[in-house]
């Protein structure tokens, strides 16, 4: 493989990137690490393709991704791929050990323990600015390619990067744009979130032209595009695009936002919010997967002066928690809103709040002494 191309591309393209793309990495940390299952390799081995994983036993994330690495590892192997899987940022080692006993054949590469500082930490992780797992580092003949999350090397990255040559070339190119279309997108939608939290519908125009430059499809733009019309009081506009995206397979207008908006929008007219309660009920017929969907859509109804239908929405609520599926969720919040709608009176969303942090806090168990 063209290592030395690849990781002077790397190097050239981005150096807004923490991790120094090209630069040569130590391998004496794999050495100063406690190792659970395998050895530390004494050497990069020349040619081979290296995942070194980071990963902890408490992240969510770093678990669901095991047996997607292992499956590249019991895959590739044999066709020059290594992983190194090294536990990061974790108390005791013990832990670790159990964790990785239970896997059995689910983890069969080589696991370290590494802890909470070290060589591993200072040497690879402070230098990269990592900052949250899981992170994977890709390596080849003792040079970083690439970092990644660990689920973003698919079958065919890796088999393209086993060629080497202009394919791997390509790929690591491919991978450099979708990071920083990535990057890109995230920044903006923190920009389309703030502009719409804070009613600033300029910026929100702004935002939306802007990711729509990115990632013309994005599904972002359908509901916040509405939101810009309903803050720029464009009811025509929103109801039009309301009726459009209804008429898709696959709807892409998050209802729930809507109804949310338009409650607070007392001016907006009873036309437009009849049509959204109408989709919503229809989105939640599809799929509920909260029942706080039903509360805002009791809002709305309630706004609308539609108080019948605001406490059937409030109990279907309640009725939801009562399913296998909402079995987690407590009820008692549920059941004060619809008290509070019989004695004619709708609830703040502060008043939700804290019934819930209320129920929440029933729920947890207490220590023993």
């Amino acid at each position: 493989m063209k290592t030395l191309g690849i990781s002077l591309l790397f190097a050239a393209s981005l150096p807004a990137f923490a991790q120094k793309m090209g630069d040569p990495v130590t391998i004496d940390a794999f050495g100063k690490s406690d190792w659970v299952q395998g050895e530390a390799p004494a050497t990069w081995e020349p040619g081979k393709l290296y995942i070194i994983e980071c990963w902890a036993t408490w992240c969510g994330p770093c678990v669901a991704a095991i047996p997607h690495v292992d499956e590249l590892y019991d895959k590739y192997y044999d066709q020059g791929l290594r992983v190194i899987g090294m536990n990061v940022w974790e108390d005791g080692k013990s832990k670790v050990v159990d964790f990785v006993k239970d896997k059995g054949e689910g983890m069969s590469y080589p696991v370290a323990y590494v802890g909470k500082g070290g060589t591993f930490e200072e040497t690879w992780l402070k230098p990269a600015e990592v900052r949250g797992i899981p992170h994977a580092f890709v390596v080849q003949d003792g040079k970083v390619l690439f970092t990644c999350h660990p689920m973003q090397l698919s079958e065919e990255v890796i088999e393209n990067l086993l060629k080497g040559g202009e394919v791997a070339e390509t790929t690591v190119t491919n991978l450099m744009e979708s990071r920083r279309k990535q990057e890109a997108t995230g920044k903006v939608l923190q920009s389309i979130m703030q502009a719409s939290a804070q009613k600033d519908a300029p910026a929100l125009h702004d935002a939306l032209e802007e990711l729509r430059k990115i990632d013309p499809n994005h599904g972002f733009l359908a509901t916040f595009g509405v939101d810009y019309q309903l803050l720029t009081e464009d009811w025509d506009g929103a109801a039009s695009a309301l009726s459009k995206d209804a008429e898709k397979e696959q709807p892409a207008i998050s209802m729930m936002s809507i109804a949310k908006r338009l409650v607070e929008l007392p001016e907006s007219p009873n036309s437009l919010r009849s049509t959204v309660a109408e989709l919503f009920t229809k989105q939640l017929e599809a799929k509920t997967v909260h029942p706080l969907q039903y509360t805002v859509l009791s809002k709305l109804e309630w706004a609308m002066g539609e108080k019948d239908a605001a406490k059937a929405s409030a109990q279907k609520a309640l009725d939801w928690t009562h399913t296998p599926e909402g079995a987690e969720i407590p009820s008692e919040p549920f059941e004060k809103l619809t008290k509070s709608l019989d004695e004619g009176v709708m609830p703040s969303d502060d008043q939700m709040q804290a019934w819930f942090q209320e129920a929440t806090a029933k729920r947890q168990p207490t220590a023993n002494g």
